[in-house]
């Protein structure tokens, strides 16, 4: 496939429309304030966010969780082949993660460059390999990232880390996989939710739906089960950390995405340990 730099014919200064991708409501609200000149759109049954930020025209999708967002984004890629939807210049993925190793806590951050898979498949990163002012910050570093198919328990997050892996998400080789298939590139931002000391109660996931979280059902969900409490408390702690540490993120990502961007960005400094 034909890098990002070459299918758009000039370099990564000339990115103008930025698609962000986030799986529930919760990821993408951390971002969602930064966008100036909101408007919410609505396109064949498709709802998103449309606004500029940092000189770049950005659309902000809520896709779902897993195989929820991959039907979601077959649906935006048919929609840019009728042309109902402009083609966008990258698509970045961005959400939370369960670690599959040690060293890996809640808040570290990481640019996937590699899916494990039957065959490892390479994500587009050149722009920001070769920008030296990406990785300085010691907030984000590459990492290999294994899509599952459902919340992942400490023990199969650890078969997976001596399998090579970073970290495991539900939705990144479904959804590089259809945008690949038309051309738009893809990247992946991901910040560590459960580290190995953690585990997200697998019945929640049954309590997210179309990337929103149904109150009713959570509510009686602990009203049955008094002693999840205590877990849902450590997860709101964490969700927490993770959504302050992917709004870090994904400033110093977009605004290094150009070269006038990243010029006009040097000298500035984001704290990791916030």
């Amino acid at each position: 496939m034909a890098t990002f730099l070459e299918l758009n014919q000039a370099d990564a200064s000339e990115l103008k429309l930025l698609w962000l991708l986030f799986p529930t409501w919760a990821e993408e609200l951390s971002f969602l304030h930064c966008i100036q000149s909101k408007t919410t759109k609505h396109v064949s049954g498709v709802s998103f966010i449309e606004g500029d930020y940092s000189g770049y025209q950005i659309c902000s999708f809520v896709v779902g969780v897993g195989r929820e967002a991959q039907r979601f984004c077959l649906q935006l890629s048919e929609l840019i082949l009728v042309n109902k939807l402009v083609r966008p210049n990258l698509v970045l993925l961005a959400g939370f993660a369960g670690g599959c190793k040690k060293e890996s806590k809640t808040g570290d951050v990481f640019f996937v460059d590699r899916i494990l898979d039957n065959h490892q498949t390479t994500i587009i990163s050149e722009i920001i390999s070769v920008d030296p002012n990406f990785f300085n910050q010691n907030l984000i570093r590459f990492g290999v990232a294994v899509t599952v198919d459902r919340v992942a328990t400490p023990e199969v997050k650890k078969i997976f880390g001596k399998e090579g892996a970073d970290l495991v998400e539900m939705e990144l080789k479904l959804v590089h996989d259809i945008f690949f298939e038309i051309r738009v590139p893809v990247f992946c931002l991901r910040v560590i939710l459960d580290d190995l000391g953690f585990t997200v109660p697998e019945k929640l996931a049954t309590f997210v739906q179309k990337g929103r979280l149904l109150v009713l059902p959570l509510v009686l969900f602990v009203f049955f089960n008094p002693t999840s409490v205590w877990q849902l408390f450590l997860l709101g702690f964490k969700t927490s950390l993770a959504k302050k540490k992917l709004l870090l993120a994904l400033v110093l990502l977009i605004n290094g995405l150009g070269l006038k961007n990243r010029k006009n960005k040097e000298g500035v400094n984001f704290d990791p340990h916030i």
